[in-house]
C-alpha cells in the first residue's frame, strides 16, 4: 500500500488545532488498488485510504464510507450521476465539506503515468461549478491540511466559526504550489469541465499565475 503523507498531515491538524477528527474503522469490504468502482478504475491512493479508514470527519472535510448505505460512495455516486452533467459522471467523489453539496472528487480519465488521478472540487448548491485542485488524493489531504492550519487563525473564525478564509477561492497560492497540477492545467486537461464556466475558467487562469 502507498504511503499516506498527506493524511497523515491532515490527521495531525486536526488534532493540534482541536478540529473534529474520527476515523471509522477500515470495512472488511473496502476496495482495493486496481478495483473498478462505477465502471472507472478507483485510485490507488483513494484504495489505500479505505484500507486505512471507513470514512472520516477531518475538520471541515468529510470522506465518504465505502459501503453501500444511502449516504456512501457507490450509492451517493450513483444518484449524482443521475443529473447527467459531465461533471459528476466523469469523477467519483469521494468527500465533502460537512452538510454542504461541495464535493472533492477523482477524475479517472486523468490519470497520470503512475495511474495517481487528480482532484477537483465540485460546487453545487446555488449553481454548478468546478475547479482542479490537486494532482493526486494525498496530495489534495495535505494542501487542505495546510488550508486548515490558516483557517484557524482566520479572526472570522476565531470570532464566529465561519471563516473568510475558504478553500479552493482563498487558497491559490497553496494549489499552485502541487507542480503536477499545474503542469496538468497548463495542458488544459480540464477544459471539459470548465469551458460551460466563465467563473471557473478566470480562477483557473488567475491560479496560473499565481506565484507560490
Amino acid at each position: 500500500m502507498p504511503s499516506l503523507p498527506g493524511l497523515d498531515r491532515l490527521i495531525t491538524v486536526c488534532e493540534r488545532h482541536s478540529l473534529p477528527l474520527k476515523l471509522n474503522p477500515p470495512l472488511p469490504s473496502a476496495p482495493v488498488p486496481g478495483e473498478t468502482i462505477l465502471g472507472e478504475t478507483l485510485d490507488d491512493q483513494l484504495a489505500a485510504v479505505y484500507q486505512r479508514v471507513g470514512g472520516a470527519e477531518l475538520g471541515p472535510l468529510s470522506l465518504y464510507r465505502p459501503g453501500m448505505d444511502w449516504l456512501d460512495l457507490i450509492p451517493w455516486n450513483e444518484r449524482l450521476r443521475r443529473r447527467n452533467t459531465v461533471h459528476f459522471s466523469s469523477s467519483l467523489i469521494f468527500g465533502e465539506e460537512t452538510g454542504f453539496a461541495l464535493y472533492f472528487a477523482t477524475v479517472p480519465r486523468l490519470a497520470d503515468a503512475r495511474g495517481l488521478q487528480p482532484v477537483i472540487y465540485i460546487q453545487a448548491m446555488d449553481f454548478l461549478s468546478t475547479v482542479p485542485v490537486a494532482s493526486s488524493v494525498d496530495r489534495f489531504f495535505d494542501t487542505y491540511s495546510r488550508y486548515l492550519e490558516l483557517m484557524v487563525v482566520d479572526p472570522q473564525y476565531i470570532y464566529d466559526k465561519n471563516p473568510s478564509v475558504v478553500f479552493p477561492w482563498s487558497v491559490q497560492q497553496l494549489i499552485a504550489r502541487d507542480e503536477s497540477l499545474m503542469t496538468q492545467v497548463r495542458a488544459g486537461l480540464f477544459d471539459f469541465l470548465t469551458q460551460e464556466d466563465e467563473s471557473a475558467q478566470k480562477w483557473t487562469r488567475e491560479l496560473l499565475t499565481v506565484r507560490p
